[in-house]
């Protein structure tokens, strides 16, 4: 069909192709989409390039949280039993399958997660360039990859600012990079802007489109119920606060709210038969009582960062993203432009505002939670720049074609540059990179199938960097079993003989007291192995792991 441009009442009506080129020659326009995805990658191996040299890439290899999906593969490979004790983020849409299919095609855990933190910005790239169609539908192609490759820039830009190897921080836009922070409910976020913003430019809501936004919704929320305050109320707001007001057809609009809402119930319900795999219900998660605390948290985060070039440099560009939202929405407010503007200035908004104020009312102390505030105005900049385009149209001044074209192909030239520079270190660093750690247990270990215990923060990344054959299992301070992000499959009929002991891992009673002398005690960077095959500790160490283990199963229902 033609594209459109926003009539003199902000209806979408239909012209001639811009360009002036018959539709029927393809191959220019491949190649500008080849240039466009060519841009993205460079962008992409740009941002995990600054993680893997900085001190972010422990939280990308080797923090415990992260390696939850290559623990997940292993457990798979192995053939254990499934039933994983998960947050009430299951992680099993979109970034479980994802996980699997990059590790099917790589040879180590850390190629799989850098292999999958490349393809989690190129989704964001295809899914802002398919907003950019129709929200600059007039606008020449090129126009519609440059403002997508830009607003991609916009992240990696923010990825550059970042360099901290905790979670815990304002570095937000790393983040993505990672498989475990909620990447596949930030995907779905944008997705399903683009959905409604198809809807609102046709002005119908066709079966296809509702038909993928309720099994979007669906099965995002059955994964992570965090879609809902961050993707599915938020549209639902802005649709119904602009039909009120007489900005979008409110048919389109009320099937498109009605589909998410549904959507979100059956995703609900469906997480009722995926009750055992939750390990917290997600209520704990609020705390009201905690909501001046958690505003002098994040005031003192905001500190933290503020002060060097580069935390300077992170808090002005998401205050830049909260000027698009805002300044966008009052100015497509004022002209009258077309709906789909609008509604992507608002939706940016409102979600901006819910996050924030939901994690304060919520009494959330993690930083995590905002996320959203990264990828939501990626929307507002596409519709800010249609703005721009359009009113330059409207002014009917010369625009210097030819200076603008020479910006963008400069700047399209440094990026591919930049990226082809940063490639062959970044590849070779990929595809080298070991865990001394493992190695030392590995070494250890010298062939032996063994199975051993330890700390969440110590044991999980060697038990995802170990050999096959060497088992670790997850316990508390007690040696009782610790369900938190862990196959309890893995620990029927274990036997295990060894204790791992992290430098900073506090014990309720010294570990030599509870389990007695151990047969040796061998040293490791970071660890100690304390081995008690062949003693009375070993019996120990069943009798707590392995009965706490049994006993948690069965209250789960496995």
């Amino acid at each position: 069909m033609p594209p459109v441009v926003p009539g003199p009442t902000g209806r979408d009506t239909a012209v001639v192709p811009s360009d002036g080129r018959p539709a029927h020659r393809a191959w220019p326009a491949v190649g500008r989409e080849a240039l466009g995805a060519a841009v993205a990658l460079a962008l992409s191996v740009i941002a995990l390039g600054h993680v893997m040299a900085t001190d972010r890439v422990a939280l990308l290899w080797y923090d415990g949280d992260s390696v939850l999906l290559p623990l997940v593969e292993r457990s798979i490979r192995l053939g254990q039993p499934f039933e994983w004790a998960m947050s009430p983020a299951l992680f099993f849409f979109p970034e479980l399958p994802v996980y699997l299919l990059c590790s099917l095609v790589t040879g180590t855990p850390q190629q799989a997660l850098a292999l999958n933190g490349v393809l989690v910005l190129l989704a964001v790239y295809a899914l802002v360039r398919a907003a950019a169609n129709e929200l600059m539908p007039a606008a020449r192609r090129s126009a519609r990859i440059a403002v997508s490759a830009l607003a991609l820039g916009f992240v990696t830009a923010l990825v550059l600012t970042e360099y901290t190897a905790t979670a815990t921080s304002l570095e937000l836009g790393s983040l993505l990079l990672t498989t475990t922070y909620y990447y596949g409910a930030l995907l779905a976020m944008l997705g399903t802007a683009v959905l409604v913003l198809r809807t609102v430019r046709t002005g119908r809501a066709t079966v296809t489109v509702l038909v993928v936004l309720g099994l979007v919704a669906a099965c995002t929320t059955a994964s992570n119920p965090l879609y809902v305050p961050w993707s599915a109320a938020p549209v639902v707001v802005t649709l119904a606060l602009l039909s009120l007001a007489g900005r979008v057809p409110w048919r389109p609009a009320a099937w498109t709210s009605g589909v998410l809402v549904a959507g979100a119930v059956v995703g609900y319900l469906l997480r009722i038969p995926l009750a055992p795999f939750v390990s917290l219900d997600p209520s704990t998660y609020v705390h009201p009582d905690q909501a001046g605390r958690t505003l002098a948290f994040f005031a003192a985060l905001t500190d933290d960062r503020a002060g060097s070039a580069r935390g300077d440099a992170e808090l002005l560009l998401l205050f830049a993203g909260l000027v698009l939202a805002v300044g966008g929405t009052v100015w497509a407010w004022r002209v009258r432009t077309a709906r789909t503007v609008l509604v992507a200035t608002l939706l940016p908004l409102v979600t901006i505002v819910a996050v924030s104020v939901g994690v304060v009312v919520a009494g959330s102390q993690t930083p995590r939670y905002l996320e959203p505030i990264v990828t939501a105005p990626l929307l507002a900049l596409v519709a800010v720049a249609e703005l721009v385009r359009s009113a330059v149209r409207r002014t009917r001044v010369h625009r210097p074609r030819r200076g603008v074209r020479l910006v963008v192909a400069v700047a399209a030239a440094v990026v591919l540059v930049a990226g082809v520079a940063v490639a062959p270190g970044t590849v070779a660093a990929v595809a080298n990179a070991r865990y001394a750690p493992a190695a030392c247990l590995d070494r250890w270990a010298d062939g032996r199938h063994v199975t051993g215990v330890g700390q969440f923060w110590t044991v999980r990344p060697l038990a995802a960097y170990a050999e096959s054959d060497v088992d670790l299992l997850q316990v508390r301070d007690t040696f009782e079993t610790y369900p938190w992000l862990v196959d309890l499959g893995a620990y029927r009929d274990a036997t295990p003989t060894f204790v791992v002991i992290g430098a900073n891992d506090l014990w309720t009673t010294a570990v030599e007291d509870s389990l007695g002398a151990p047969a040796s005690i061998t040293h490791c960077t970071g660890f100690d192995v304390y081995d008690y095959a062949g003693t009375a500790g070993a019996a120990v160490l069943q009798r707590d792991v392995v009965g706490s283990a049994d006993r948690i199963r069965r209250e789960r229902g496995f």
